[in-house]
């Protein structure tokens, strides 16, 4: 099963449709976390309607993400941002791919909704490299992602930093179904 954490900081108009998203992963058995990291808009009062767990903690994509892994109940974390949409049966192909395939990490690939060819360029080279951003959904097992001690806790390129410490483990999968990202470097 897996446990889905969503850092959120004031992003109430785009929360409701992405948490309600992932309401179908949630009626199959996964868990759906919110790390609010000090939203001011109502963000804590949607994801309350829609998450199975809202947590608290200071802001940081980082921290709260390490918050969440340290609340979450399943064995395979996903991290995803509110501005991500997963396909629809991201759950099976995630958790088929770990399976079959022996693997500790991975994450999807992405396209971008108001992508330029240059974003497009450094996303290929990002996966190329066996980089990913949070955009691509990343996912892992928790006893490697504690292993590594989780992510550091950086102001940016928090998901590039952790992708080089799962890289000391093993390469990732990249599953081939894309998400859709909002196309941010």
């Amino acid at each position: 099963m897996l446990s889905i954490i969503m850092p959120v900081l004031d992003q109430a108009p785009g929360l409701t449709a992405s948490l309600a998203a992932l309401q179908p992963l949630r009626q199959r058995g996964h868990e759906l976390l919110v790390v609010d990291g000090g939203s001011r808009d109502g963000s804590v009062t949607i994801a309350r309607k829609y998450a199975d767990r809202v947590l608290l903690s200071g802001s940081g994509r980082a921290l709260q993400m390490n918050a969440g892994s340290e609340s979450a109940s399943h064995d395979i974390l996903l991290f995803l941002p509110v501005a991500t949409r997963l396909p629809e049966n991201a759950d099976a192909l995630i958790i088929e791919a770990l399976q079959q395939k022996a693997a500790i990490w991975g994450f999807f690939k992405v396209r971008f909704h108001n992508g330029t060819l240059g974003l497009r360029a450094l996303t290929a080279l990002r996966n190329w490299l066996g980089m990913a951003t949070l955009d691509q959904a990343i996912f892992v097992h928790r006893h490697s992602f504690e292993r590594i001690k989780g992510f550091d806790n950086l102001l940016v390129k928090e998901d590039i930093a952790l992708c080089r410490k799962l890289l000391t483990l093993q390469s990732p999968l990249q599953l081939s179904i894309p998400v859709l990202g909002a196309g941010r470097p």
